[in-house]
């Protein structure tokens, strides 16, 4: 027999691959048995998962190779349609046959060598769920791990992020068969074949539907199915990543038990981890459901989750929700190199300091900071007991997110480590909790007369119709949780519409009476009827969590430190109720800025407010991650005080230094970073003095050591914002038009008219590389189009130092006098009202705002206030690692948003502008006022006007020299023969130019002399 010693799999690919052979099938059969049991997928062709050949199946017929629960069917080639649909169905009947045999999932695969099809079966239906199709100088390990997702038969594999992606992510054929599996178990519970959707699954989804428009807003649509099953998919793989910790062996235990946390509490005595939550549902899916919860844990028992040195939930995460959806939702992970640094630069005490990160998401933060406890512990001597009960003690965990909770809990474990768990001998609470940090509204109806008091159905909120709990029980966290949980398991083991359980079982077990009782009787009563109408044990869940937020708000319960990342979300995405709530908060605390920024303030500084005012010590040390904008922009000028008013009083804290990343490449999140830090105290402002990080690090999941080297930290200066004299130019300029998107608007010379144009151009869509979707997938426009009506417009392409590049164009219902088209007046130019007319249904179609297409190009009227338009302009990049601009000449073109504009009085002020914006000073003294962007460059926008740049004054010789000098740079510009390459590139050779230029060295010193103050 063939061993991996001795066999180039390679090669061994590309000949079973080789239809040209023609080779019979029990050649081709042999050759994928010598694949398999040679590529270290676990098989053997006689051992405890033997790989046969030609497999009897009855009737005569035999199985071509089948392998533990995959059946292979080989065909010598596919390529054929009726070959393939006769083949389909062959294969069918085999996976058909065996799932009823064992009682288990059966999956196949089709395959001819060169390709490769992955089938499921759900109920009568066999459909494909992935493929994969060998090319010339394909890797043999690209096939062998696509076959082993649908296997899962590897043994102790190390939790690489590489390996989790390969057999767990989004791209695998293993996840493609779970997911799929899944999609037909829930499409199945929200049917109506039965009488109406499930109404516990129904209600889960509700439930998980609401929490997560509170922490993220409107970004996700509580619609989408299939956020909801990758979800779920996530929770039932870190609950079973969590009894792998624990040495338990996946293939025993029963699926519901597994689900449901059985385990946990009976046999490790580990609460907190795994119990009844939204996303245990499948087990109620009948036996189907539960074969699926045992072939994810047959997948994950192939890892060995012992060995893990960082926080591989958050891999898990972004290895199953696709980049765009995690965009979309904005849900950007901490690297953990950084949250690492941030731990042991703010816990310097880990034996004493209590440490909550309030938004703790995947658990990256909890990861490191149990891990510096543990260290401690052990530096002290601390027996395994002693250590786990402290840090639980110590360290703990919120979010509202009931996803990353049940992954956070998870990340908790392995932080513990699998031998220390089995080492210990008392029980644990795993102190990380579904909970809102923030406390939306302040929650003043959380309590009222001495009751916590919990509402479960009322369409505004998550939960309506009280459940109450007497406030004094919340002073023990523990005791409190086993409470709720004890009454929850009566009020749910119980037969369905029978009397409400007595509360007498609760008064003996937890020893309370009186008025507390009496309360308590009522809430169990409720509880009751609502599990009689399939609402059970969510509730209990819920509570739980729910009170960590107010027990921790308690004085004796404050923590010394707050760590972690807080909510970026956008008031633009806020749900229009969330977003009455934050102006209230804000404004409130002084953080509501409103006015031109209000679109740009996010959740960060009131949710770091919020959390010291409710969680921190007097005393207490706080580091969080922020948007980079916190250090200089406006619409942090409320959080940069550090004192801050609240309805029950003041609220202050000393910043310390903060750590500008924006330097750091590449970029970890959707925008650029910091991390502000401090100590509660009386207040004082953050300082402009910063530790600025500069760098390209090689991987952003490696630890700090590694990372470190790579990293320059010095001291700098933000931009002081609220002190800065600004240039009285700064309201001369204006952002240019929305000429979007692209495909309706912008245009090229199409094909001529047959018939002659008269007057008109043939024009088509002018497409561009960065379209996104769904303008992408748009075919081109084309018509015949009033030459009025195509208008040159000058994009942020067009624009290089000194020189305008060819403008391009755009088909735009705007007239000379700058009046826009519409209705009836269309009618009268009808190229103009083709081309709109087919433009305006596309766009209407596929827009995600309310505004119509006209309504879009002139957004705040930026492309009607253009008009008429000046002979002499000046224009300016909105974006870019340097400031760049041009002199426009030309009085038809219009300018595109991605430029800011401005009219000059005269040649000389439009040169002088552009020899002080064009010039390396300039972008040097401007970079503190801007926030870095994705790739490198920087946002630009009017942040350059806090450059007090003086207006032109052709009496003073600076101004004069300038205006004269940027006229001899526009010439030297002017005769350089630009190379063809991209427009970023260009500006980088003609900046080579003019610094190696006598000319640019004299503007350069000019414009210090003007701009840089004696003694900087």
């Amino acid at each position: 027999m063939a061993t991996a010693a001795n066999v180039d799999l390679d090669q061994l690919v590309l000949d079973i691959a080789d239809r040209r052979r023609g080779r019979a099938e029990a050649t081709l059969q042999a050759l994928i048995q010598t694949l398999l049991t040679t590529s270290g997928l676990n098989l053997t062709t006689s051992d405890v998962i033997p790989v046969d050949l030609e497999a009897q199946v009855g009737g005569g017929q035999r199985i071509d190779i089948e392998m533990g629960s995959c059946i292979i069917e080989v065909k010598r080639d596919l390529t054929g349609p009726k070959v393939l649909a006769d083949a389909v169905g062959q294969l069918a009947g085999y996976v058909r046959q065996r799932t009823q045999a064992h009682g288990r999932r059966f999956v196949g695969i089709l395959t001819d060598g060169a390709d490769w099809r992955l089938f499921h079966l759900t109920g009568e239906d066999f459909e494909q769920v992935s493929r994969f199709e060998v090319t010339l100088g394909c890797p043999a390990a690209d096939l062998i791990h696509w076959i082993g997702g649908a296997l899962s038969t590897e043994e102790k594999v190390a939790p690489t992020a590489a390996a989790i992606a390969r057999r767990l992510g989004a791209t695998s054929s293993g996840y493609a068969l779970d997911l799929a599996d899944l999609a037909a178990l829930h499409e199945r519970a929200m049917s109506d074949e039965d009488g109406g959707p499930d109404s516990a699954v129904a209600l889960k989804r509700e439930l998980w539907g609401k929490l997560l428009t509170t922490a993220l807003g409107t970004q996700f649509d509580v619609d989408d199915s299939r956020l909801f099953i990758e979800h779920t998919y996530l929770v039932i793989v870190a609950e079973c990543v969590a009894h792998a910790v624990l040495g338990f062996d996946l293939r025993k235990i029963a699926p519901a038990a597994l689900v449901r946390g059985d385990r946990f509490s009976a046999d490790a005595r580990i609460l907190g981890v795994v119990e009844q939550d939204f996303f245990d549902w499948p087990i109620d899916c009948g036996e189907d459901g539960r074969r699926w919860v045992a072939a994810v844990a047959n997948r994950i028992a192939q890892f060995d989750w012992s060995v893990v040195e960082h926080d591989v939930m958050k891999v898990i995460y972004q290895s199953v929700i696709p980049t765009e959806v995690r965009k979309h939702l904005g849900e950007y992970y901490t690297p953990d190199f950084l949250a690492e640094v941030m731990v042991a630069d703010t816990i310097t005490d880990p034996l004493s300091q209590r440490v909550l990160d309030p938004s703790c998401g995947s658990g990256t933060f909890l990861f490191h900071a149990v891990r510096h406890y543990l260290r401690a512990a052990d530096d002290a001597g601390a027996d395994t007991d002693t250590a786990l009960a402290g840090v639980v003690e110590h360290v703990m965990g919120m979010d509202l997110h009931p996803v990353a909770v049940s992954l956070a809990r998870v990340t908790y474990l392995l932080a513990l480590g699998t031998d220390r768990l089995l080492e210990r001998t008392t029980p644990l609470r795993v102190p990380v909790f579904l909970g809102d940090s923030l406390q939306w509204g302040q929650r003043k109806d959380l309590f009222s007369s001495e009751t916590l008091n919990v509402a479960t159905d009322d369409g505004a909120q998550v939960f309506a119709d009280e459940l109450r709990f007497p406030a004094r029980l919340l002073r023990d966290a523990d005791r409190f949780d086993r409470l709720v949980g004890d009454m929850a398991d009566l009020a749910t083991n119980r037969e369905r519409n029978s009397p409400p359980p007595s509360i007498r079982q609760i008064e003996r077990r937890h020893g309370i009476s009186g008025d507390d009782l009496a309360v308590l009787e009522q809430t169990l009563s409720r509880m009751a009827r609502l599990h009689d109408e399939n609402r059970n044990h969510i509730w209990g869940y819920y509570v739980r969590n729910l009170a960590r937020p107010a027990w921790l708000a308690m004085e004796p319960n404050r923590v010394n430190v707050l760590i972690g990342n807080p909510p970026w979300l956008s008031y633009r995405y806020m749900t229009a109720p969330m977003q009455a709530t934050f102006k209230v908060m804000s404004g409130d605390r002084q953080l509501w800025t409103g006015g031109s920024v209000a679109t740009q303030q996010d959740l960060s500084d009131l949710f770091i407010v919020r959390c010291v005012e409710q969680y921190l010590r007097s005393d207490g040390k706080f580091s969080f991650v922020m948007p980079a904008a916190v250090l200089s922009r406006q619409q942090y000028a409320g959080f940069r005080k550090g004192r801050w008013p609240t309805p029950e009083g003041q609220v202050g804290v000393d910043f310390s230094t903060s750590w500008d990343l924006s330097m750091l490449y590449p970029y970890f999140f959707p925008r650029t970073s910091a991390v502000v830090r401090g100590d509660r105290g009386g207040g004082s402002a953050m300082p402009r003095e910063v530790e600025k990080w500069t760098g390209s690090i090689p991987d952003t999941t490696a630890a700090w050591t590694v990372v470190a080297p790579f990293v320059a930290r010095a001291e700098g200066l933000t931009a002081d914002g609220e002190n800065a004299v600004e240039s009285a130019y700064k309201t001369r300029f204006a952002n240019g038009a929305t000429i979007f998107p692209r495909v309706l608007t912008t245009v090229e010379e199409g094909d001529e008219s047959p018939i002659g144009l008269a007057g008109r151009r043939a024009v088509r869509s002018h497409r561009g590389v960065y379209e996104k979707q769904p303008w992408k997938a748009m075919d081109a426009l084309t018509a015949v189009v009033e030459n009025e009506f195509v208008v040159p417009t000058i994009f942020g392409e067009c624009v290089l130092p000194y020189r305008q590049a060819a403008a391009m164009y755009a088909v735009l219902p705007i007239t000379a006098d700058g009046r826009i088209l519409d209705g009836d007046d269309l009618a009268d130019y009808p190229g103009l009202a083709d081309w709109w007319s087919q433009a305006e249904n596309l766009w209407n179609a596929s827009r995600s705002s309310k505004l119509t297409l006209s309504d879009n190009v002139n957004y705040r009227r930026k492309l009607t206030d253009q008009f008429p338009l000046a002979p002499e302009r000046v224009v300016y990049g909105a974006s870019g690692m340097h400031v760049t601009a041009c002199r426009v000449a030309d009085p038809r073109s219009v300018v595109e948003h991605q430029l800011y504009w401005a009219a000059a009085w005269s040649t000389e002020e439009a040169r002088y502008i552009c020899a002080v914006l064009n010039s390396a000073t300039l972008t040097k003294l401007v970079e503190p006022h801007m926030v870095s962007g994705k790739g490198g460059g920087r946002h630009i926008d009017k942040y350059l006007w806090r450059v007090p740049i003086p207006i032109f004054d052709l009496t003073d010789d600076r101004h004069a020299l300038l205006a004269e000098l940027g006229g001899d740079a526009e010439r030297l510009v002017g005769e350089i023969e630009l190379p063809s390459m991209t427009h970023g590139r260009v500006r980088g050779v003609i900046r080579a130019a003019l610094a190696a230029s006598d000319v640019g060295q004299r503007i350069e010193r000019t414009v210090a002399d003007l701009l840089v103050p004696p003694d900087a």
